[in-house]
C-alpha cells in the first residue's frame, strides 16, 4: 500500500479559512483563474515517477498562502522570520 509521501518530492502547507492542508507533491501551480494545484506522480521506492498527475486542487478565494514545510513541525522551511 502507498503513502501520501510517494507521491511528491515536496512537502507544502496551504492556509485558507479552515484548518491548514498538509500536502506531498513535486510542485504547486496558480492556474490563471486562481486555483492552486498540487501536481506530482507514483513513485515506487523512490524512483522517478513515471507520469504527472494532478493530486489536489484548491478553488479560487479557498486558499490564502503556501510554503513548503518543515517534516519535522510544518513549519515554513527557509524562512528565518515570518512577519
Amino acid at each position: 500500500m502507498s503513502s501520501a509521501n510517494d507521491y511528491g518530492i515536496h512537502y507544502w502547507c496551504v492556509t485558507g479559512d479552515g484548518e491548514p492542508v498538509f500536502v506531498y507533491a513535486d510542485r504547486l501551480e496558480i492556474t490563471s483563474c486562481g486555483a492552486l494545484v498540487a501536481w506530482g506522480g507514483y513513485r515506487k521506492e523512490g524512483a522517478r515517477a513515471d507520469s504527472e498527475q494532478q493530486l489536489w486542487a484548491a478553488a479560487p478565494g479557498q486558499w490564502k498562502a503556501f510554503f513548503a514545510a518543515s517534516l519535522v513541525d510544518r513549519r515554513p522551511v527557509a524562512v528565518e522570520a515570518a512577519t
